[in-house]
């Protein structure tokens, strides 16, 4: 019966989960501009906060996706958010009945991978941005810095998928 079962198993993430999904991108202090960019620092998305946006958690096969977020704000409130995918807990549902074959349809397809829901900033209402023009600028500005810089640690707020047992803890 188990030798039966266990191909329907196969590739868990894959059948359960999502390869792309819905992050919303939130400013306590109010509305505000945003920019994403992915790991080649190409822009993927910009807006005003807050804004629910489809990001693919995946950047190649079996490479999880990493973007950089900047909150445009005046003078030196600017903020930068890391956004990572983590692994997503139905991967494991291959390591333990044993399906390297539904890991490897995970990876291929990034199933593997999980983005978390939101990315919250803290941006002042009094220095949030509101046009998207002077935004952009910033925000172009803040991202080309960063990548040349490699930002001080404290710079950047990284945010990763944590699933509701780890965050539980």
């Amino acid at each position: 019966m188990i030798v039966l079962c266990v191909p329907l198993f196969q590739g868990c993430a894959t059948i359960a989960s999502n390869q792309e999904y819905p992050v919303s991108f939130e400013n306590s202090g109010g509305k505000t501009y945003f920019a994403v960019h992915d790991q080649q620092n190409q822009l993927v998305h910009q807006g005003m906060t807050p804004e629910q946006v489809t990001l693919p958690a995946k950047s190649a096969p079996f490479r999880r996706a990493k973007y950089n977020v900047t909150f445009a704000g005046a003078g030196e409130s600017t903020q930068h958010r890391e956004l990572q995918a983590g692994i997503d807990p139905w991967t494991a549902g291959n390591i333990f009945v044993g399906g390297g074959l539904g890991a490897i349809v995970d990876g291929v397809t990034g199933a593997m991978f999980r983005l978390p829901a939101s990315v919250t900033a803290d941006v002042p209402a009094q220095y949030a941005i509101a046009d998207p023009a002077q935004g952009a600028r910033i925000a172009m500005l803040q991202s080309s810095s960063l990548k040349q810089d490699d930002a001080a640690p404290s710079a950047v707020r990284h945010v990763g998928y944590q699933s509701n047992s780890e965050s539980a803890r």
